[in-house]
């Protein structure tokens, strides 16, 4: 139905009762409706196709609307603000190797995580006198899971004495694809920022960075040096997620002429008439472990991955939490009891160490978003 307060799809309940209201108002108060008489048969019967309808009638509706449009519609959306759904994207690590000295690590050997994430070397290695050697490495597959610690990859698939260690620095750029929300938000802040100020366009353009889930930009425009160290008339980025190389390509693109960018991230960037001189600087956002304790009751319809789900859903939900925002301990019981079958009562604590474990909301650092390990989160269940 449509009226002043938009469009409201009737249930199939409500469609049974409205044809059968209908039915007797035609051919008479005593017909018998029931479930299993012609009458009720057929009204039945129409009124699932007419729900079909109504449902098709809805996302036509809904797919208007950046709030409510979903798939291809808030694709097409997004494109009318010359914005496209990123791809997921493959994670890329730099390995370090230690071992026999010249020892050639072949391109394509693979090496990973105690769970089973391999990543593939892109060229040959030649280790040095030193035994040493570096090198990037390829995801096999795309996603966000190959986003892994330092010094996660430290297995060899095909293992040699002739390679004594293996190690790696912290994986930020695998992505999965962009989902719905996620583009719904960038739709918006593209139009929140036009026209925009260059804080605005600087956001705008880095948030569109595949993997990136917040931004935020501090100017010093004073004389003086601010409270966050900055020198006097720079700009500082913190970014939250994405491969450095493109937030920094991202952020030349959009930073006006003559304004200095500070951070101890630098990359040196070629603009359109080859001057190789440009420095482009800001920083990652700082990662503060968040210790989550969780006790579960569980029933018979706790699933014998429920431990790990319980654990994705708790990441789920800090995923969302920007940086510098207050990590809800609330909200964490919605995504467990909403993602995990078999959970009678859950009892869930968190803190930024085991000794300020509570049940009270945790307010995060300036420039830090909220991270857990296997060792920071831990999930108990009892039957």
């Amino acid at each position: 139905m449509l009226d002043d307060n938009g469009f409201t799809r009737p249930s199939q309940a409500e469609l049974v009762s409205n044809l059968t209201a209908k039915w007797l108002e035609l051919f008479g108060s005593d017909s018998d409706t029931s479930e299993h008489s012609v009458a009720g048969v057929f009204i039945r019967l129409l009124a699932y196709f007419l729900n079909l309808l109504y449902q098709l009638a809805e996302v036509v509706y809904n797919s208007q609307f950046i709030s409510t449009a979903t798939g291809v519609s808030l694709e097409r959306l997004a494109s009318n603000y010359g914005l496209y759904r990123n791809p997921a994207t493959q994670a890329i690590a730099e390995l370090n190797f230690t071992g026999t000295p010249g020892f050639v690590i072949q391109a394509g050997a693979l090496f990973k995580t105690a769970d089973g994430l391999q990543f593939q070397l892109a060229a040959n290695v030649i280790l040095s006198s030193a035994g040493t050697g570096s090198e990037y490495a390829y995801a096999v597959d795309t996603g966000a899971q190959y986003n892994v610690a330092q010094d996660a990859i430290k297995y060899q698939v095909e293992p040699t004495s002739d390679i004594f260690t293996v190690g790696n620095k912290a994986v930020n750029n695998g992505a999965d694809p962009e989902t719905d929300k996620e583009l719904a938000n960038r739709i918006r802040i593209a139009n929140d920022t036009r026209p925009s100020s260059p804080e605005n366009g600087i956001i705008s353009a880095v948030m569109a960075v595949p993997s990136v889930k917040t931004v935020q930009v501090v100017q010093n425009n004073t004389m003086e040096v601010d409270q966050y160290n900055n020198p006097p008339k720079t700009i500082h980025v913190y970014v939250d997620g994405g491969d450095e190389t493109k937030v920094a390509d991202a952020l030349f693109n959009s930073v006006s002429a003559g304004v200095q960018t500070v951070g101890t991230i630098q990359k040196q960037m070629t603009d359109s008439a080859g001057f190789s001189g440009n420095i482009i600087a800001f920083d990652f956002a700082q990662k503060d472990t968040l210790f989550v304790n969780i006790s579960a009751t569980t029933n018979l319809n706790f699933e014998t991955t429920g431990v790990q789900q319980i654990r994705d859903a708790v990441n789920s939900y800090l995923s969302t939490v920007p940086m510098g925002g207050i990590v809800r301990f609330s909200y964490l019981y919605k995504y467990i009891y909403d993602n995990v079958n078999g959970i009678d009562v859950a009892t869930v604590t968190i803190g930024l160490s085991e000794a300020e474990l509570a049940a009270k909301d945790v307010q995060l650092a300036q420039f830090a978003v909220a991270v857990t390990s296997a060792e920071s989160m831990v999930v108990t269940t009892n039957e």
